[in-house]
Order: C-alpha cells, then sequence, then structure tokens
C-alpha cells in the first residue's frame, strides 16, 4: 500500500479524463479509478493495469435521498413476497405429517415415510441452488426470481390435487426445487441495489419472511385441512411474479453485460435520480467489469470455460468467504435451526407430552421466530456482524444446554404443570436466540463476501451444500432421536452453538459499514482469519484519503 498526495477539490490533475476531474471536483469521497477522455481506465506510476483503486479512510458514506430510499425498499418488498411464499412449503411438513399419521386420515404415513415427505424438499433445493448462479448470471437476478415463481405456484397446485402419497412427494420436490433457484439471486439482488448502510437490514429482510411464511402455514395448518393450505400457499408466489416484473433489474448484472444505459436508468431510479453519485458508482462498475471481462476470453472452448469457472472459485478471493459461509452454515445446521422448523409438532409433543395444544404451541414459536427476524434487521443497522453472530451462536448454546440438561434431570418422572412451563420457556428462548443471528446471517453473508464475479457460481455452489446438508441432517433425525432421545439431540445443539462462536469470533469478517469493493479487497489482500487481519493506518483528516494501488 502506497501513500498518494491528497487531491484536493478544485484542482486540476494533469492526465486525469473529464469525468473523473468532475468526480474529484465535487470532493466525493468514492472514487475507484479515474477514467481517460476515450474513455479507458488511467494507469498510475507503478501500477499494473486493470489494478484496483479505491479510496478508504474517509469519514464520509454516501446515503440514499428518500426517493431512492423508497425505490430499494420497493424493490425489496416484490423479493419478500417470494420469500414468504418460499417460506410456506418449509414449514408445511410441520402441519402436514401430524395429519397424515391420524388413523380417519385420507392418506396416512409412516414414520419412515414421513422423514421422506419432510426431507425431499430439501433434496430438490440443491438442484435449484446449482442452476440458479448460471441462471441469473444468463437472465438477471430479477428474471431468476421470476422464473422460481412458476414451481412454487405450480408445485403447491400438485399437493393440493394430491390423491397419493407419490403426487405429495412431487409437489414437495416442485416447491423445494423453487426455494433452491429464489435464495442466491434474491441475496444477490438485494446486496447489489442497496447503499452500505441499508445493506443489512435490506438483505437480512429476507428470513423475516421467511420466518413469516412458516409462521403462516403453521396458523393456516392449526385452522385448515391441508389441502386448503396447499391452495392458500399459491397467492404469494402469484403477487410476487406480478411485483417483479414491474421492478428494474440490478444494475450490476446489467452494466456486465454491457447495457450502460439501461444500467445508469436502474441506478438512477435506486439513487433517487443523484446525478453525481449515479456517475460516481458507474465508474466503479465498469471499472469492476473491465477487470472480470478481462480474465475471460471471448473465444475460449467450453471446456476452457469451466477450467476458467473451477480456477475462478479456487482462486483466494473466492475460496476463502466460501469457505467462511459454508463452515457457518454446517454448524448453524448442528446447531438445529432448520431440524427445529422442519419438525416443530413433533418436537414439542415429545417433550410437552399431550397436556398442550402442539400446533399452538409450533404457532407460538414461528411468531417468536418471525420477531426475532425483525429484530435481528434492525440490529443490522446499529451492530456488527460478528457481535451478533457471537452472541447468537452463545445463546443458542446456553438454551440448548439448559434444555438438555433439564430433560436429562426430569428423565422418567411424571410431567407436571412446572415441567411445561420450563420446557416451553426454553424453547421459545432456543428459537429467539438462533434466530436472531445464526438464522439472518448466512444469506446477508453471500450477498456481503462474494466477490461481484463470483456471486453467482459461488452463491450457487453454497446453497447446492447448504440444502444437500439439510436433506441428509433432516433424512437421519428420527433415527438420532430414537437412538440419543431429545436430551441428546439438545445437547448436540448446544455443543454445534459453541464452536459456532468460536468461529465467528476467529473467522467472521466484519462487513457492516463497508462497501462491497472494500470487502472483495479484504480477501484480496491475503487475510484468512479475521483475529489475524492486515489492519489498515486510521486517517486523522477526512481530506486526506489513503489509497490502496
Amino acid at each position: 500500500m502506497a501513500l498518494v498526495k491528497p487531491i484536493l477539490p478544485g484542482r486540476m490533475e494533469k492526465g486525469l479524463g473529464h469525468h473523473a476531474q468532475m468526480l474529484l471536483n465535487s470532493g466525493h469521497p468514492k472514487v475507484l479509478g479515474s477514467i481517460t477522455k476515450k474513455g479507458g481506465e488511467k494507469v498510475f506510476p507503478g501500477r499494473k493495469h486493470g489494478a484496483h483503486i479505491s479510496v478508504v479512510g474517509t469519514k464520509h458514506q454516501y446515503s440514499s435521498n428518500p426517493r431512492g430510499v423508497f425505490a430499494q425498499c420497493l424493490v425489496t418488498g416484490a423479493v419478500l413476497l417470494l420469500t414468504a411464499g418460499c417460506g410456506m412449503p418449509i414449514g408445511y411438513s410441520a402441519i402436514l405429517l401430524p395429519k397424515l399419521a391420524q388413523t380417519n386420515g385420507s392418506l396416512q404415513v409412516d414414520e419412515d415415510l414421513g422423514s421422506w415427505i419432510a426431507s425431499v424438499h430439501s433434496l430438490a433445493a440443491p438442484f435449484g441452488s446449482l442452476l440458479s448462479g448460471p441462471l441469473m448470471d444468463a437472465i438477471g437476478r430479477r428474471g431468476a426470481l421470476q422464473i422460481s415463481a412458476i414451481p412454487l405456484a405450480v408445485g403447491w397446485i400438485v399437493m393440493g390435487l394430491a390423491q397419493t402419497i407419490t403426487c405429495i412427494i412431487a409437489g414437495r420436490i416442485m416447491s423445494g426445487f423453487a426455494v433452491g433457484l429464489v435464495v442466491v439471486p434474491g441475496q444477490v439482488l438485494l446486496g447489489e441495489i442497496a447503499d452500505p448502510g441499508l445493506r443489512g437490514i435490506l438483505v437480512g429482510a429476507p428470513f423475516a419472511t421467511y420466518s413469516f411464511g412458516i409462521l403462516l402455514v403453521y396458523a393456516l395448518g392449526a385452522s385448515f385441512a391441508w389441502r386448503t393450505v396447499a391452495f392458500c400457499g399459491m397467492i404469494l408466489p402469484g403477487l410476487a411474479l406480478v411485483a417483479l416484473c414491474l421492478s428494474p433489474e440490478s444494475p450490476v448484472w446489467l452494466v456486465r453485460r454491457r447495457k450502460t444505459e439501461a444500467a445508469r436508468k436502474a441506478l438512477s431510479w435506486f439513487r433517487g435520480a443523484d446525478v453525481m453519485q449515479v456517475k460516481t458508482e458507474m465508474a466503479q462498475l465498469e471499472s469492476r467489469a473491465r477487470e472480470d471481462i478481462a480474465r475471460i476470453s471471448s473465444t475460449a472452448t467450453l471446456r476452457q470455460q469451466a477450467s476458467s469457472a473451477l480456477s475462478n472459485i479456487l482462486s483466494p478471493g473466492v475460496i476463502k468467504p466460501l469457505a467462511i459461509i459454508n463452515v457457518f452454515n454446517f454448524l448453524q445446521m448442528l446447531s438445529g435451526t432448520y431440524v427445529f422448523v422442519f419438525y416443530a409438532v413433533e418436537f414439542i409433543r415429545e417433550m410437552e407430552g399431550d397436556g398442550v395444544d402442539h400446533y399452538l404451541v409450533a404457532v407460538i414459536t414461528a411468531a417468536v421466530r418471525f420477531v426475532f427476524c425483525l429484530v435481528s434487521c434492525v440490529l443490522l443497522l446499529t451492530t456488527g456482524r460478528r457481535v451478533l453472530g457471537i452472541i447468537s451462536a452463545l445463546g443458542t448454546a446456553v438454551t440448548s444446554l439448559v434444555l438438555a440438561g433439564y430433560l436429562l434431570a426430569r428423565k422418567g418422572q411424571p410431567t407436571t404443570d412446572a415441567d411445561m412451563y420450563v420446557v416451553g420457556t426454553c424453547i421459545i428462548a432456543y428459537v429467539s436466540a438462533n434466530t436472531v443471528g445464526l438464522l439472518t446471517l448466512p444469506g446477508l453473508m453471500v450477498g456481503e463476501l462474494l466477490p461481484q464475479h463470483a456471486r453467482g457460481i459461488g452463491g450457487g455452489c453454497t446453497f447446492f451444500l447448504f440444502n444437500l446438508t439439510l436433506f441428509g441432517v433432516t433424512k437421519v433425525f428420527p433415527g438420532v432421536k430414537g437412538a440419543i432421545g431429545m436430551t441428546g439431540i439438545f445437547t448436540v445443539f448446544g455443543a454445534s452453538a459453541l464452536l459456532e462462536a468460536v468461529f465467528v469470533y476467529v473467522a467472521l469478517p466484519e462487513a457492516k459499514g463497508r462497501t462491497l469493493q472494500e470487502i472483495e479487497d479484504y480477501f484480496q489482500e491475503g487475510n484468512v482469519l479475521w483475529v489475524t487481519r492486515k489492519k489498515q493506518p486510521k486517517i486523522n483528516s477526512a481530506t486526506t484519503p489513503l489509497v490502496n494501488v
């Protein structure tokens, strides 16, 4: 890193093009490179062509005007309709299986077949996730989301009309595939349109609506037949499809597709027609796009392109954030985040007996999850990702181990009213702690940590592994529960959450308040663990930037 002399507003710098000089004269702190009169990138002495210049260390950070914030919220709302629709099939097995297990039901299942109905959703989701990366790179983030709404609605229709267990499983496969398609484009789209200051709440909001979808399907399942619930599931995907048709595409994707004018119009809408900010961000996006395109030969064969994609994934700037995200996801899975969602009614029946309304308690836990997702979104505005992750993991560990200890102490004794209150309190505390960080952070990390040129394929691979692991965990859960009991299950949850807290402290970088370009540069600089990172010198004056060359 070299110190470059301060560039003061209003001063003409020799060799700078008109557009770059205009940005400098504005005093705007976020200049990533300079543009010559011919539109090329200026190469500073001692700097290789294509190297990245970023101005960091200033105290000023751009935030959109109210018009721009409103535009970002509108597109977020369209995505949230779809993610709420995706939450419903995630929670559907919890209300479906107990009704299919009833002896007077039209369709009946045993425990093994029920585990397939619960887990096949997660078996199909990885293939949607794997396809979502290439799909959103080919037709855009918005286009991929529009496509995903179709199999989601069709899956609900198939389940609603099902006359056999095979049809229910087929509907679960369709809805699972659709959920896999949604996750990556939704997180990437919101991450690319949001201001750094709003990115936490906007990218974290889909997890609140996932939880709302789970709450909604639990509430409907407590009041209506499972077929009626299936037909109700069609509504949100339909509304989302209409809303997405009225939304603009991501400017990042448009620039990479050389649709500069469309990108400028979309960015202007997202930034409330702030002309200077639009010009600044367009310069950044075009500079990054040139660097990424320079890595790819337009005449490369399919084999060469595949080799290039593999090399891209294995490059330090991509493999390091991928490793962090996937280790986090694996430990989150073992802490019970999604197992409890899939088997909520079974958990409650097992621990509290038949003295309570299992569906009512499941609805309460879903409502708590939704509320704490909203709390998490608000906290992301003021609290760092690392702090939130550590608090959530430690809270999950404590509540899990306390519950495991209580169940062990009360083993073999008759259930009392006090037991129901203690267990119920522990369950709600567990769901609250688990939701506030462990549930919401993975999607946010995909949108923030992965570099621009790898968000498609990297995000797809991440959620492919995530859903494949989720399938395995949900499929084997009934057998593991039978072997070690609920006490053993919550002990595993607690131990995994403790490991998660340690991992977050050691490895997860703090992304709050940083631009996506700054986060990308962090991994390019050779950093692996946050605790051993290369620390930047502090700047005393807001008018004297540090330039990374």
